[in-house]
């Protein structure tokens, strides 16, 4: 004879409380008592009870779960932060969606689409920048949170760092240690984290006197290995040769160091080197290389639990700017 499936009922009996209780528990609707919800729990596991998401989506119009649109998911610091976020999700009973956009903003709009559709709770999202209008279209109807990067003009809270002082503060270590011609491998494309970035290093630059020479400034729009060692070559090319880069992110790193070595150069002593976004693999190369670090797992927690807030009270206020510091991390590299 088959066991008859275990209700909501059986663990309110279980645990000597009511389901309503019970359902507050699960969903974590309203507080409960730490006595309780450890009774309740304790049933939980002693029955073996699974709610129904089915059933709890239709009662409560959710369905627990959120997207996260990444913009390159083989990229360490979009890995950590999706990281993040799927931590404080599972913590909470809620499902992820992952979705790599890969600065694609065709596919960026073919996932909002899809999401939308699921009738996600809510979308965590870095835009690509190319289409805010259906993105405007979406703010009204679903919680949205910006992360890294942020729209200009949405009305939806990002969690973020200054990376305008941060790159300031990349440069200027390469302007203290007496560099003059100074290079940066940037990106072509209209972002936050793009124009920021670029900022500082300008800032910098301009405070310490040094004209800026545009030929040092590259902006490739595709981010291929092969398209980006070809962008730092291109800067290593020109003559004087610049005696120092401050590559925009991780991967601008790695294939500036490509670059260098195809050159046949070294590195500090013929061109130094800060990147922005640190990763594991800096610190063990030899010479290590001189990073921004970026606290991306606590970036994608936080904009979780952002997301949760609005997802429960619809109406809570919430930052509408959530900044986390870096850490110039000076290493072998300069």
């Amino acid at each position: 004879m088959t066991k008859n499936k275990i209700t909501i009922q059986d663990v309110a009996a279980r645990a000597g409380t009511s389901p309503s209780t019970v359902s507050r528990v699960l969903t974590g609707s309203a507080p409960v008592s730490e006595g309780l919800r450890q009774s309740v729990e304790r049933a939980i596991a002693e029955l073996g009870y699974r709610p129904s998401l089915v059933a709890r989506s239709l009662k409560t119009q959710t369905t627990y779960t959120v997207g996260l649109l990444v913009n390159d998911i083989t990229n360490p610091f979009f890995s950590a932060l999706a990281r993040g976020v799927e931590e404080e999700a599972n913590g909470q009973g809620y499902s992820l969606i992952l979705c790599n956009t890969n600065e694609d903003p065709e596919r960026e709009l073919k996932y909002l689409q899809i999401l939308r559709d699921k009738q996600v709770d809510g979308i965590i999202f870095g835009p690509t920048g190319r289409n805010d209008e259906f993105i405007r279209s979406l703010a009204g109807r679903i919680p949205l949170v910006q992360i890294d990067r942020q729209m200009p003009g949405l009305d939806a809270p990002a969690v973020l760092v200054d990376n305008e002082k941060a790159a300031y503060q990349a440069t200027r270590l390469l302007v203290e240690r007496g560099h003059e011609r100074i290079a940066m491998l940037g990106w072509g494309m209209d972002i936050t984290t793009s124009t920021e970035r670029e900022a500082g290093y300008e800032r910098a630059l301009r405070e310490a006197g040094i004209a800026l020479d545009t030929r040092l400034l590259a902006r490739p729009s595709q981010f291929s290995h092969s398209t980006l060692v070809r962008a730092a070559e291109e800067l290593l090319a020109q003559q004087p040769r610049p005696t120092a880069i401050f590559a925009a992110n991780n991967r601008f790193g790695i294939a500036t160091l490509a670059a260098i070595r195809r050159f046949n150069l070294t590195v500090p002593d013929d061109v130094a080197l800060v990147v922005f976004d640190d990763i594991d693999a800096f610190s063990l190369m030899s010479p290590s290389i001189t990073a921004v670090a970026q606290p991306a797992l606590e970036m994608g927690r936080v904009a979780m639990d952002l997301m949760l807030r609005l997802i429960r009270t619809a109406d809570e206020a919430v930052p509408p700017v959530t900044l986390l510091p870096t850490e110039l991390i000076v290493r072998e590299s300069v």
